[in-house]
């Protein structure tokens, strides 16, 4: 549970998707038998990664996906190594929140 230290509840994300505060019984098992890494990410490393992917590969992502992307410069993998991320949903419907966060570079 997302919580500030008086307790309360706090979630944010620029994906309205991944505005939540808790994580599901699968998600939590997983990461205690470390099974699965978790990684936070900023909203700005997001649209920044978007961007990224924007420029060098034509490909617009959702938010959602933007995320994993975000993500990915906070791990190290082998130079040999194979990534496969998968980008679900259109990044058409998030061009509102990538202007909100574009003006405010400027």
């Amino acid at each position: 549970m997302l919580q500030n230290h008086d307790g309360q509840i706090e979630a944010h994300s620029a994906s309205a998707g991944l505005d939540y505060p808790g994580i599901g019984p699968l998600h939590a098992f997983l990461h205690q038998i470390q099974m699965a890494l978790y990684i936070a990410v900023y909203d700005e490393e997001v649209v920044n990664a978007a961007l990224k992917l924007t420029r060098l590969e034509g490909i617009i992502p959702a938010l959602e996906s933007a995320h994993a992307i975000a993500a990915l410069e906070k791990l190290h993998f082998k130079e040999s190594g194979i990534v496969v991320v998968n980008l679900s949903g259109r990044g058409d419907k998030d061009m509102e929140t990538y202007k909100i966060h574009l003006e405010k570079d400027e």
